[in-house]
């Protein structure tokens, strides 16, 4: 009982939704008269003993993140499912792009015909990539495919293509249409446009610096020194989402976003920017906020809106542990949630806050290097556990859409589980094995679309991986 200390979660005997794809939880009780939650989670893929190091090339005190395949923290019981019954995947594009990890993916429409991706890396470049066009799609198509569907995202039509292809082969449907190189890598990102049509990329990296692009400028529009170390996460929240007397803005400042950074240096910023049209950007040197309650280097970071009025900040730690707060219109910083480190729970490596639409809850979700996922609900202001499991293998990217949670696992393959109206655990994993390659190189990071087709959930999915290879694929539920 000692082994699952901290992991325990409610049982639950009831199917979710109408889909009749949701099945009950098996629960079991251990000595100490806990009912446990226990989930499938076998993995695959060679991870024993594998470390990622993130050691900086000016020689810095960095830390070592190890994403070793370890003793999973529970008994399995449901096998994952790897028939990946009730899904569709359709293989739109592979390609190789960089020369190390990909450590941030980005999908955003331009206009009404055109599909773009960006991505950034440890190799220290930022690339701007096209998706191909409905037009081109459709070329492709003649030569290979017969009839013909439609898509609420008429831009996507490939969606529902099937992956059998004998047109334009998956490396050829990638064009890179920009590239920026820093000198330093690259650890996070985060998307946003301005007021015509432009798009601009803010990343940030081991220089410590955050840099905005311009996607059509093609070059770097803005930076500020930003952090004492490497820059490891970063948000930006449109101000058009807060009340007109929040967020602490002074009447005569013009901006248009709040921008969060995260860092090595166990320091949350938010900081002042406004974005402009033609792709014009200005960061307000002086921070309006720094949190200091982290005790550990920061690998992960989320945030979301409350209220229109205040921001709720989660960081995950390079030592297993979280740290939530909220920090309000009316100048006062909250810690409100402090989840310490656990023997065997490994680096805080991805988490994702997320909002109910039905009812407003906020939710957690939690990933680490171990295996181990957990979820949360923010109650009062503070965050109780939903439930917790293990799925077996290292967790290093995560997306929430709805009631669906995406997992990109150390070993190359991706999960996917559906949640309940309470955010816990209730099917086993959809598994898809080594999404990027017959190397099955760990997925760094996830960017997901998601649109709705004659009832159907589909979405345009892209994942980044350890050895700098990018895949782009439509996925479909056929039984929700």
């Amino acid at each position: 009982s000692k082994q699952r200390e901290g992991f325990d979660g409610s049982a639950s005997t009831s199917s979710v939704g109408n889909s009749g794809a949701f099945r009950p939880l098996k629960s079991t009780d251990d000595s100490s008269g806990v009912n446990h939650r226990v989930l499938a989670l076998s993995g695959s893929g060679e991870m024993s003993g594998r470390t990622r190091s993130f050691d900086r090339s000016n020689g810095g005190a960095t830390p070592t993140i190890r994403l070793a395949h370890t003793e999973s923290l529970y008994d399995s019981s449901l096998a994952e499912d790897e028939t990946n019954k009730g899904w569709d995947m359709n293989v739109i594009a592979k390609k190789m792009l960089h020369n190390d990890s990909i450590t941030a993916c980005g999908l955003f429409a331009e206009g009404t015909n055109e599909i773009s991706l960006v991505t950034v890396s440890l190799d220290g470049s930022l690339m701007v990539l096209k998706i191909p066009s409905e037009k081109e799609m459709e070329e492709d198509r003649r030569r290979s495919f017969s009839g013909l569907r439609s898509s609420a995202l008429s831009r996507f039509t490939y969606l529902g293509m099937s992956s059998t292809r004998e047109g334009l082969s998956v490396e050829e449907r990638l064009t890179i249409r920009r590239s920026h190189t820093s000198s330093d890598p690259l650890a996070c990102m985060a998307l946003t446009s301005d007021s015509v049509g432009g798009h601009v990329v803010f990343s940030g990296g081991h220089d410590d610096v955050v840099f905005a692009y311009g996607v059509n400028s093609s070059c770097a529009v803005s930076s500020v020194y930003s952090h004492r170390d490497a820059v490891t996460g970063i948000e930006l929240i449109k101000r058009d989402n807060f009340a007109a007397s929040s967020w602490r803005r002074p009447p005569t400042e013009k901006s248009s976003h709040l921008m969060i950074t995260g860092s090595w240096d166990a320091t949350v910023k938010i900081w002042s920017v406004a974005v402009d049209g033609g792709e014009t950007v200005a960061i307000n040197r002086e921070p309006l906020a720094e949190l200091f309650d982290a005790e550990a280097s920061i690998v992960s970071l989320t945030s979301i809106v409350v209220d229109q009025r205040d921001i709720l900040i989660c960081v995950g730690c390079a030592d297993g542990s979280f740290v939530a707060w909220m920090c309000g219109g009316n100048g006062v910083n909250e810690m409100i949630h402090k989840e310490k480190t656990r023997r065997g729970t490994g680096a805080c490596a991805a988490l994702k806050l997320t909002t109910r639409i039905e009812d407003g809850s906020i939710y957690l979700f939690t990933g680490f290097s171990s295996g181990k996922l957990a979820s949360y609900r923010l109650t009062n202001f503070s965050f109780v556990r939903c439930n917790a499991v293990s799925i077996g293998v290292a967790v290093k990217c995560l997306q929430c859409v709805d009631e669906i949670l995406f997992v990109g696992c150390g070993d190359g393959g991706l999960r996917v589980i559906l949640l309940d109206n309470e955010a816990k655990f209730v099917s086993k994993p959809i598994l898809w094995r080594s999404v990027n390659g017959k190397k099955s190189p760990g997925l760094s990071c996830i960017s997901t679309l998601p649109t709705y087709e004659g009832g159907q959930r589909r979405f345009l999915c892209c994942t980044g991986a350890d050895d700098g290879s990018v895949a782009v694929f439509g996925l479909k539920m056929t039984d929700f």
